[in-house]
């Protein structure tokens, strides 16, 4: 009897423990207050760019001589360092631009 309880304990941990993954997983932006998620945007000029979205990623050239910078595209897998120089380039699945941050 005891072992079944404690199987059926560690098996409640485990889903649990699954489902609060998923949620972290699902997040499409990172876990950045928006204090500080608005502090970025002035850190690497992503403001100021706010123009060019719609246009296709193409028809712009990023200086990266500037500041480092990343295409991000609908499935990109991207590391989560914050680098706050770094501007990144949102992109939907025609290559056209849906936004930039910094980061």
């Amino acid at each position: 009897m005891k072992f079944t309880t404690i199987t059926a304990a560690f098996g409640a941990i485990a889903v649990l423990s699954a489902c609060q993954m998923n949620g972290l997983l699902d997040q499409s932006e990172p876990l950045i207050p928006e204090a500080t998620r608005a502090a970025l945007a002035e850190s690497c000029g992503a403001s100021d760019l706010a123009f060019m979205t719609g246009m296709r990623v193409g028809e712009v050239e990023f200086d990266a001589r500037d500041r480092p910078v990343r295409i991000v595209g609908p499935n990109s897998a991207v590391t989560t360092d914050l680098r706050p120089e770094r501007l990144n380039v949102k992109i939907d699945s025609s290559d056209r631009i849906t936004g930039f941050s910094c980061g």
